[in-house]
């Protein structure tokens, strides 16, 4: 008797072309997987293939990759399409994922959906499928000697379309883009997937929402709400019309969404029968009379509460702005600048206090390096704002904001915890003048108070560790409840000259929680 053939339980296919940084990644990704179960198909699409020979040589990838990949080389190219529904076929397992060459898993995806799928489907005999939450990611590329090197630089807010809290997707808020997910997020049967005949091999774009509208006419597809995917995005890609391999992540302008778009929509035939078409003519106009009765009259409530909330923020910038002038009339009228700092958010603005630097004399003054009026943004670890300042922070880059405002001479970063490891880094390179030292000034300001250390910082790269740092002259200070506090750090002139990317670091308390950093300013004077 022969032996039943024993089959894969995940298939995952992976369509790459010219772009060998990226699905080296990718192949690591699946590597890492906690599930061990699967098969890759690799499918070159038209690429340069002794170019992925040579990449796949270099990057000693684990020997189970080798041995459970599939290669397809298709030297004509085929299309994203084709080349999906090729990895399909050739792969034998239960089912199938579609992970694109620049997206990666966490080492639980897999085997997180497959337990998610047998639980669901006890009690689902039509489940098609399931997928996770996803977490956009946006990265850039550096050109090295050894070649490009990818670097996250942030993360994307997601629309809302891509939060809903359902546990099946809705197959009609998926069809009007009320309802979304990537290709990266999702698990299917693999029977399954072909039944419907795969990607439609004539799209050239949103071939996945061509497709996935038909599946979810014939299965439901179950949302496991854990974020176990990665959608990455290069940031160049907003000025990308050329399709630049490296750059192109499919949601750049070089691509007619509309005609796509428009085209992975289900469609009917109302001239098909005629009888039908009049009931679903009729059915229609009565669900939009009512949608647009609830409405008006939801749109004529907000619109009211609008009104009365602006009418309340106007009175309120006109206190706020008297408040100011008289405040500063005061204090001109006394001679001096020095007012005692009030806590920020009373609506009281605060002159800050003059450091008295003569002016050919300073080297940095922050608020010449801030715009001229109050922003606001997301801010990613690592990426300078102010020319100079930069966060260095290793915890989750979720809820790190930063808000400068001139009228209140303050700048704010909001950090939900500061983990073992958090520290605003001020960078001192191509500072000084030649043989001279710097001074640094920094004030400083707390609703509570907390201690806090600064230390000198410069990089020391060892041949294991290219991006190794050191710190030296650690120094504790205290900035105390609802006051500025004002310190001074000397950077000698002979350290400056024999070191490498030298920084102040200023290092926030470890483990705390809602933290805000609040910096009123930063100066620095050359010294000689």
């Amino acid at each position: 008797m022969t032996e039943p053939k024993q089959i894969a339980t995940v298939g995952v296919v992976i369509r790459t072309k010219d772009r060998p940084v990226f699905v080296l990644r990718a192949l690591r990704s699946v590597a890492g997987q906690m599930f061990k179960d699967w098969r890759v198909a690799l499918v070159n699409d038209g690429g340069d293939s002794a170019a992925l020979d040579a990449a796949l040589e270099r990057a000693d990838l684990p020997g189970t990759v080798h041995d459970r990949m599939i290669r397809l080389e298709l030297t004509q190219g085929v299309g994203r399409s084709a080349a999906f529904n090729r990895g399909v076929r050739a792969l034998e397992t239960e089912f199938v994922t579609c992970l694109d060459d620049d997206d990666t898993w966490s080492p639980e995806f897999l085997s997180a959906l497959v337990a998610f799928f047998r639980d669901t489907s006890r009690n689902v005999r039509e489940l098609g499928g399931v997928l996770s939450r996803v977490t956009a990611l946006t990265e850039e590329l550096e050109d090295t000697p050894l070649g490009p090197k990818i670097r996250v630089v942030g993360e994307d807010d997601l629309p809302a379309a891509f939060k809903r809290s359902e546990f099946f997707v809705n197959p009609l808020a998926y069809a009007c883009y009320r309802q979304d997910f990537y290709p990266v997020q999702w698990m299917l049967r693999r029977d399954a997937v072909q039944e419907i005949g795969g990607f439609p091999e004539a799209f050239d774009v949103m071939e996945d929402r061509a497709f996935m509208n038909l599946f979810l006419t014939r299965y439901r597809l179950a949302q496991l709400d854990r974020p176990l995917a990665y959608h990455h995005r290069r940031v160049q890609r907003g000025t990308d019309r050329e399709r630049t391999i490296h750059l192109n992540t499919l949601d750049n302008p070089s691509y007619d969404w509309r005609f796509f778009a428009d085209l992975a929509r289900p469609g009917f035939d109302l001239a098909a029968r005629a009888e039908d078409a009049q009931v679903l003519h009729s059915v229609a106009a009565l669900l939009l009379t009512e949608l647009n009765y609830e409405t008006s009259a939801i749109w004529q409530k907000i619109n009211g509460e609008m009104r009365a909330l602006e009418a309340r923020l106007d009175t309120t910038k006109k206190e706020i702005l008297s408040t100011i002038t008289a405040q500063c009339g005061q204090a001109t009228e006394a001679g001096t600048t020095k007012v005692k700092a009030a806590p920020l958010g009373s609506g009281i603005a605060r002159p800050r206090p003059d450091l008295t630097i003569p002016q050919d004399k300073r080297a940095y003054d922050l608020w010449q390096c801030v715009p001229g009026q109050d922003h606001a943004q997301h801010l990613a670890p690592g990426v300078r704002f102010a020319k100079r300042l930069e966060l260095s922070y290793s915890g989750p880059q979720h809820g790190l904001l930063l808000h400068a405002s001139p009228t209140l001479q303050c700048v704010q970063i909001q950090i939900p915890e500061t983990r073992d490891w958090c520290a605003v880094e001020f960078a001192l390179d191509d500072l000084a003048l030649p043989e001279c030292g710097l001074r640094c000034h920094l004030q400083l300001w707390s609703e509570e108070g907390y201690l806090f250390e600064t230390a000198l910082l410069h990089h020391a790269p060892l041949p294991e560790e290219p991006d190794r740092h050191m710190m030296d002259d650690f120094r504790v200070h205290a900035c105390p409840a609802q006051e500025t506090a004002g310190l001074t750090r000397d950077v000698d002139a002979a350290w400056l000259a024999r070191v490498s990317k030298p920084k102040l670091s200023i290092v926030l308390p470890r483990y705390a929680q809602n933290f805000r950093f609040m910096c009123r300013n930063i100066m620095v004077e050359h010294t000689s």
